[in-house]
């Protein structure tokens, strides 16, 4: 039996992409591991590591096709690359928005595009594109991630349904919280624009001597106020934080359920598992009302203070 041949994108020294291709080495697998720095993966021996930015479509094309070239095809596509973004979604930083959605959702969609016409020649091949929880259920501080994980169960599914007559089988892995580096990356991400000081611009409404620079500068006030939510910024920060709880699952255990799941000859439809993964399933199940009153408490919401009446 040959070696089935796995390409991993999203391989940083620390993540669950590392570490899934350390599972695949150990059960025999012939791995291209690959970041958009080559040196991110250092550490990881026994693979073949290429450089790959989902973002740009000459660099997925290069390296799909060195991997066809060297190995003659690819048995298993896992999309794991991927960005974050912290922070509510009325702070987010837009341009910090369009990046989370062109890795997550775009950028793996181009890597399946590319692989999957090389699987469909050989009538079998497996992709299996990294979701979250968070796809099932949408939680405060997170909503923009969320969303792109949302679709990306969204498109895995109708990928799975449009690849079956090719013997191409989808499969979304669905992560809990799982102590990785990426906590570290979304802290850089958060945004809370802090406004200026209300009070000043009140006083110098009062100097205003006409409607028209009344308005002008109550209008001031309206767009100065910064983030609606700079009473609860520690719960921001927690969030972003919040897989690097010790009761967290690591990589290492996920990448060895997920591998074992991944190789059988009918992969499920999706693989949940991680910390408070079956809680979001749950929930997901749960009424809406239910839902969002445990979910609010739970991330602050209810620590929110109003705008003052100006």
């Amino acid at each position: 039996m040959t070696q089935p041949v796995v390409l991993v994108t999203g391989c940083t020294e620390g993540g669950i992409g590392y570490t899934l291709c350390q599972e695949f080495l150990k059960r025999d697998c012939r791995v291209y591991a690959t970041a958009r720095r080559i040196e991110s993966m250092n550490a990881l021996q026994g693979c073949e590591k290429l450089v790959l930015d989902v973002t740009d479509a000459a660099s997925i094309e290069s390296a799909v096709e060195k991997v066809i070239e060297d190995a003659g095809h690819i048995d298993i596509l896992i999309n794991n690359a991927g960005a974050p973004a912290v922070g509510a979604l009325l702070d987010t930083d837009i341009d910090d928005a369009r990046r989370c959605f062109e890795v997550n959702v775009f950028g793996l969609l181009a890597m399946c595009r590319a692989v999957a016409k090389h699987m469909a020649r050989r009538g079998s091949g497996k992709i299996a594109n990294v979701g979250s929880v968070l796809g099932y259920v949408s939680t405060p501080w997170d909503g923009i991630y969320g969303m792109s994980k949302a679709a990306v169960h969204s498109l895995s599914d109708t990928l799975r349904m449009e690849l079956a007559p090719f013997g191409i089988q989808v499969t979304v892995v669905v992560p809990g919280a799982i102590t990785s580096n990426f906590a570290k990356n979304a802290t850089t991400t958060i945004s809370v624009p802090k406004g200026m000081l209300t009070q000043k611009l009140k006083l110098k409404a009062r100097r205003a001597k006409t409607d028209t620079i009344m308005l002008t500068t109550l209008m001031s006030v309206v767009f100065s106020i910064g983030s609606l939510y700079q009473s609860v910024v520690k719960y921001i920060y927690a969030r972003a934080n919040i897989s690097q709880d010790p009761r967290c699952m690591s990589t290492a255990v996920f990448a060895t359920y997920a591998t074992s799941k991944l190789l059988k000859r009918y992969p499920p439809r999706y693989v949940t598992y991680g910390t408070d993964s079956s809680i979001f399933l749950l929930f997901y199940y749960l009424p809406v009302f239910i839902r969002e009153s445990f979910i609010s408490k739970a991330f602050g919401l209810r620590q929110v203070k109003p705008i003052a009446n100006e």
